[in-house]
């Protein structure tokens, strides 16, 4: 970014500025920071480094981040922060470039680097040694109010060298509903307090009065105080060993490493976009209920578009803001820059600020994923923010499945879930202090299928590299409830050539207190899209059973692993509904969802699918229905296998209304062909896309990959056995559509859409 200090803004940059402002909109800013008189950057950097040096430098500089983060979680009382890492830090240049993500969760630091622009240009004469800065406005940059930055720079001398941040999920800070995710909100001024950055440390002192403000806010204000200086002891922590690193290998060396991790950086981006053809790849999936009450469906759409060594994110087609699922360009930059520090460039362990430099953004304000200022937001944390995750983790993975690199290729992750599936519960706890419990058992995690492995469960969730699975034993000593189970839940990774992972499913009851269940999730429809015909991981759900014989249960020395050998009433739950009463006889019951799949179930070898039944992952009824595999006493009927699948891929042509046997899979691609995944043939001779099983056309090559195949339309709830009827929650009609070829059956996609809502164009790759 160009830094101008005098000059006079152009037309075009002061029409951006007014329009883009942090004030009626998100902030953007402009392509150039405008940095005012009294504050100076410092610029002197080495430009010859030997490489010995350049190496301790950069990995003292990683180590300085990581540092902060190892402060944070010994010093926090959260078990938000203390136990599942829910936060990040990052070290930002002085003119607002993202030096160093750290290893947290991702997307939280894909804003903090907006918010320096904005400090500097907004309170640039007020940035002073000694200082940080806090701000918690979704609209200048962070995810959600809850997910509060603090902000510190780095002075050598007189001039600013860096800043170190941290961006913290607070246990409560405010709101409608107790854990700040108000689900209730009808606008912003049910949600939580927007904080602008406001200077919460001057001079290495806490402001009072500042802080007074902030704790006011909050339910739980000892915990966030406490949380608060957790955070200034990491910014501490990480500027003094940037200083040091200064006094010991000189400023000018330690920004020349800098600049040299930021190319770096930006050059692998470039070299690997060099592999992939111009193109554009696309991503579909609908929200439902807005706002606790509401009945309806919403679009959210997600295009990535890639123009020589440059990309472009947009939200073309998004649905207007509405209700409390709305979140602001912050995060969804934030989800973008987490998909591709992660999944295309983690060797350059965590510098993203190079590759940032070549991505652009075409959003649409107004809009559920760009909202304006004084819609609800609180919420994104559970609902926006992952469903951006998981489509920016889907169109980052089809663009990755169009490269010419094989090492580009296997980079591609079908996603994790699009939806954070928790329980926020709150009351007196068996002490009879209020207490506020968010239950983020969903860390344990889950994992999408890649082109060539399953994904697994319980071995995290990618965009949270460092996040931990909470304690059983330390939820139950702080809050009043007592686990029956937790563990995998069979059938709940989307099935496919490769099986996404399974999610989880837990049990407890209230236990020597009193609770109401806030936020917790009913969900119809499917978030996280399949890769190239696979399923998509399953939906989360919640049960609460009333009335329920647990007790007698434990007392005769039955521990349930399911609601379903248990009695009792169930009651129905609501997608963002009203909060739900937890007495001493009723049992919940909620899952997480399982990650999705890569390919088409019917091209699974035979034998994981035996595997995956005998180890209790899938079900007889998905190893017959999803993969077409006959087992005989355990074992793979081979001849009955080829059999079934073929009248599989002949009842979904029938249900696309194409009444004949299947095409003979016996088409040979030409080696040096290129390719989309292993599914699809670009045949340059004949301008065409072609099925690389069966040879059929599948569309133009100066179209798209969507013109000629075949479409079955069936319910939502018929995906698979982890899916359940839309319409408990919702009343617009949508339903469940696979795409295939019309000749051999082979599935190429699935989504879920709207009737009237024509295909997702998922692959355009642009004639050369």
């Amino acid at each position: 970014m160009a830094i101008i200090e005098s000059t006079a803004p152009s037309d075009a940059e002061r029409e951006h500025r007014k329009y883009w402002n942090g004030v009626d909109r998100s902030f953007i800013p402009a392509g150039t920071l405008r940095v005012p008189d009294g504050l100076k950057l410092h610029s002197e950097a080495d430009t010859e480094i030997d490489p010995i040096t350049f190496e301790v430098v950069r990995h003292s500089l990683w180590n300085a981040n990581e540092e902060h983060g190892s402060i944070i979680t010994n010093l926090a009382v959260s078990p938000i922060t203390l136990e599942t890492r829910d936060f990040q830090t990052a070290i930002i240049t002085a003119d607002g470039e993202i030096l160093f993500f750290g290893p947290y969760l991702q997307y939280l630091a894909g804003f903090m680097d907006m918010v320096v622009k904005f400090i500097i240009e907004q309170r640039g004469n007020d940035v002073k040694p000694g200082d940080m800065w806090l701000v918690n406005d979704p609209w200048i940059g962070t995810a959600h109010q809850p997910d509060v930055n603090l902000l510190c720079p780095v002075f050598v001398g007189d001039e600013l060298f860096c800043w170190v941040a941290n961006n913290v999920h607070q246990n409560d800070i405010g709101g409608t509903v107790p854990g700040s995710f108000c689900t209730n909100a009808q606008d912003a001024f049910w949600d939580p307090v927007s904080i602008p950055p406001c200077r919460i440390v001057r001079d290495g002192e806490i402001q009072r009065d500042v802080e007074d403000f902030y704790r006011r806010q909050s339910r739980t204000p000892v915990n966030i105080a406490l949380d608060l200086r957790a955070c200034i002891a990491g910014n501490n922590a990480a500027r003094d060993r940037i200083l040091g690193m200064a006094k010991r290998y000189g400023a000018a060396t330690v920004k020349g490493v800098m600049n040299g991790l930021l190319d770096a950086s930006q050059s692998a981006f470039t070299n690997l976009l060099e592999t992939i053809p111009d193109g554009e790849w696309h991503e579909r999936c609908y929200q439902e209920v807005a706002v606790t009450g509401d009945r309806g469906s919403y679009r959210i759409e997600m295009q990535l578009r890639k123009e020589g060594d440059r990309l472009i994110f947009a939200n073309k087609g998004t649905d207007p803001e509405v209700g409390a699922i709305n979140l602001t360009f912050g995060a969804h930059r934030g989800t973008t820059l987490a998909a591709i520090n992660v999944l295309v460039l983690a060797e350059q362990m965590g510098v993203i600020g190079g590759a940032a430099r070549q991505i652009d953004y075409e959003p649409e304000s107004g809009t559920i994923t760009c909202c304006d200022y004084g819609v609800a937001v609180s919420p994104a944390g559970v609902y926006a923010n992952e469903l951006m995750m998981a489509m920016a983790n889907a169109v980052v993975t089809k663009m990755l499945l169009c490269s010419s690199s094989e090492a580009v290729r296997a980079k591609a992750l079908a996603s994790t879930p699009g939806q954070w599936h928790l329980h926020i519960h709150a009351g007196n706890n068996q002490r009879g202090a209020y207490y506020v419990g968010p239950m983020l058992d969903a860390i344990i995690g889950t994992t999408g299928a890649t082109a060539t492995a399953d994904g697994d469960f319980a071995n995290g969730v990618w965009w949270i590299p460092e996040g931990r699975g909470p304690n059983v034993e330390t939820y139950e000593r702080d809050w009043p409830i007592l686990y029956l189970y937790r563990r995998e839940d069979s059938d709940s990774g989307g099935a496919g050539r490769f099986r996404g992972g399974n999610g989880g499913r837990i049990g407890y009851i209230p236990h020597g207190g009193e609770m109401g269940v806030g936020v917790y999730p009913a969900e119809g429809l499917p978030k996280s899209p399949g890769i190239l015909g696979a399923l998509p991981g399953s939906i989360g759900e919640t049960v609460l059973l009333q009335g329920s014989d647990i007790r007698a249960q434990l007392a005769a020395g039955n521990l349930p692993s399911s609601v379903e050998g248990l009695t009792g009433t169930r009651v129905p739950t609501q997608g963002k509904g009203d909060p739900l009463l937890v007495d001493d006889d009723s049992v919940m019951e909620w899952n997480w969802g399982g990650s999705a799949g890569y390919g088409d179930p019917l091209t699974r070898e035979p034998a994981r699918v035996a595997a995956d039944l005998a180890a209790g992952q899938i079900s007889a009824e998905v190893a017959d229905r999803e993969y077409g595999v006959v087992l005989v006493d355990g074992a793979v009927d081979e001849a009955a296998t080829q059999e079934r699948r073929t009248a599989l891929r002949k009842a979904r042509l029938a249900g696309a209304g194409i009444d004949r046997e299947p095409a003979a899979r016996d088409f040979s691609v030409a080696d040096g062909t290129t390719m989309i995944g292993a599914d699809i043939a670009l045949d340059q001779d004949a301008g065409t896309y072609r099925c690389a099983y069966c040879g059929d056309r599948l569309g133009s090559l100066d179209g798209h990959t969507r013109e000629h195949v075949a479409v079955w339309e069936h319910a939502v709830q018929e995906i698979g056995p982890r899916f359940s009827d839309p319409s408990q929650y919702i009343d617009q009609e949508l339903v469940y559509r696979e795409i295939l070829c019309c000749g051999c059956g082979h599935r190429f996609g699935t989504e879920v859409s709207r009737p009237e809502d024509d295909l997702v164009v998922d692959f355009r790759i642009h004639a050369s």
